[in-house]
This record gives structure tokens, sequence and C-alpha cells, in this order.
């Protein structure tokens, strides 16, 4: 059942209520400083109030399809910032452009700077498409747990176990079995340009730079104009497994997702896509998903110049 935002913020301690709603109205990051200051006013460690978090995330959950909310919460790097992330599906569309709670959440941290992660926090053992998904990035064999709620029948228990996330995926398949020495959320800078001063095309420039294709070299990004003129970027993180990869498209609208009020309407008034020239294409997947979401918005599309 979907609760409301509010609703999911009046169940957290009532001394980081109105703080939490404070900062949510902005986007679903919580601050390291906010973070450790609620662990330490409440008394918990850190994992616990990542569970404690997990319905605040799902109610950023828009599922037409399933109607099952999921939540997730990733943990930066030090000092540690807590990145929330939820599910979403597009009516109309192949289940496979889904987009996966621990997918929005590590895509959350991603477009906000982080180049790792240390925990991330879910209710149920993640999938075998997220498991695979999540073995891309750059700590996936340096200390990243994977936090799950014990009790699933008791909501005030924020009880967990940790576990690594190799401990889910034994004889794991990543970057390093096709020679690829850098990582998911790891700088990469591509030198694409294009003749432009737009100021959305030359977003998804510099999230085209920044975007993972270490594979095929189909460096993509997708800027999306939302409301108030905002713009969304999301960049294309592909996976050595191929099918896990997350486009640039479901990247920019899971990230605009969680950074509106929940369950705002995505009232996308323009798209741009800009991808580099390679064997690949993200071109007739975006036109797509964009029908889905944005009926009436036209995508540009650019090819970069490297």
């Amino acid at each position: 059942m979907q609760i409301t935002l509010e609703q999911a913020i009046q169940n957290l301690p009532k001394t980081i209520q109105q703080e939490a709603r404070t900062i949510l109205s902005e986007s679903a990051v919580i601050p390291a400083e906010a973070a450790n200051r609620w662990a330490a006013t409440l008394d918990i460690e850190i994992g616990h109030l990542m569970i404690m978090l997990l319905p605040t995330a799902a109610a950023y959950a828009r599922v037409p399809i399933s109607n099952f909310h999921v939540g997730a919460v990733a943990l930066g790097m030090p000092p540690g910032s807590l990145y929330l992330g939820s599910n979403m599906e597009f009516t109309g569309e192949a289940l496979s452009f889904g987009v996966h709670g621990e997918q929005s959440a590590t895509n959350n941290a991603w477009l906000h700077g982080e180049t790792g992660l240390q925990a991330l926090a879910i209710n149920a053992a993640p999938c075998g498409y997220c498991r695979q998904f999540l073995y891309e990035i750059t700590t996936a064999n340096k200390g990243f747990n994977i936090l799950l709620k014990k009790n699933q029948k008791d909501p005030t228990d924020y009880s967990y176990t940790s576990n690594p996330l190799t401990y889910y995926l034994p004889d794991a398949f990543g970057p390093e079995d096709l020679h690829i020495t850098g990582a998911l959320m790891s700088k990469q800078s591509h030198g694409l340009s294009i003749s432009s001063t737009d100021s959305l095309q030359l977003a998804a420039l510099d999230a085209a730079n920044q975007s993972y294709s270490p594979y095929t070299y189909d460096y993509a990004a997708v800027a999306l104009l939302g409301p108030g003129g905002v713009i969304y970027s999301g960049r294309y993180a592909e996976n050595a497994a191929y099918n896990p990869s997350m486009s640039p498209l479901e990247s920019a609208l899971a990230y605009m997702n969680m950074n509106l009020a929940a369950q705002t309407q995505l009232a996308i008034t323009e798209a741009v896509l800009i991808e580099a020239l390679s064997e690949c294409s993200q071109k007739n997947a975006s036109m797509d998903v964009l029908s889905s979401v944005a009926p009436s918005v036209s995508l540009q599309y650019f090819i970069a110049s490297v």
C-alpha cells in the first residue's frame, strides 16, 4: 500500500520529524551532518537509521504496474550522507525499462558526486539483477555491505543483518573479468563536445562526459527540463553483464523523481539525449520511454564529437 511522504515522516521519531520534513522538501538526500546527528540524538547506529528511513524512501515509488513499493537507502563514503531511492515503472513499456530501488539509490548518490558506497539498506535481499548492477560499483569488493531488516512484521523494529555484497553474489562476474580497471562511480571524463550554447544541451553534454560505458563506449546522457525550469541530468551506467545497465533516461528520471517532492508530477517540457557514436545507441529506447512519461515532448538528439 502506498503511503505518502508525510505519513512516512510522521512515523519517524518526533525529535527528527521537522528537520526530515525540511530536508526532504528539497531532495531525497540526508546530508552527513544531519544523518550523524540524528543517529546520535536517537542513540542508534547509522545502519538502524537507514532501516528506519526505508518507508520514507518507498513513499517516492512510482509503480503503476506492480503496485509493489520498494525503498532503498545508500550510505555514501565518509562522512556518510544518505541517499534515498525507490522503484519506478513506466506504463505501456517493457518491464526491462523499470528502475529498481537499489539502482535509484545508487544513481542518486552517483549523481550527487559520490565515488562509492559503504552500505545499502533494503527490506529484502536484492534480486539477481540488482546484485549484478551493484557489483559494478567502485566499492563492490571493498567493504560494501547490504543491510536487511530483520523483522518484517514489526515496523518499529529496526534491527538488521549486515553482509558484504559478495555474500549474495559468489563467483561474481564483473569489470575485472573483462580487463576493465575502472568501475561505476569512478571519475570519468571523455572529452566529448558539441557546438551549442543551449543550457539544457550543455547539461546533457557534461553528464555524457561523466557517463560510464567501458564496454561499448556509448558515452551518453539525458537532460530533462522540469518544473520551475530546473534541469535534471542522468548518465548511462553500463554493466559487465550488459543487461543490468541503466540507460541515461532511466538515470535522469530516477534522479528527477528523488529530487522533487514525492509524487510530484514529472512535468517534463524538454528532453535532450547526447551520445558518442558507437555500435550501440540510446536513441530508440529513450524515445519509447519518454513517450510514456511525457508524450507531448520530442527528444532532441545529438551525436557528440570526440
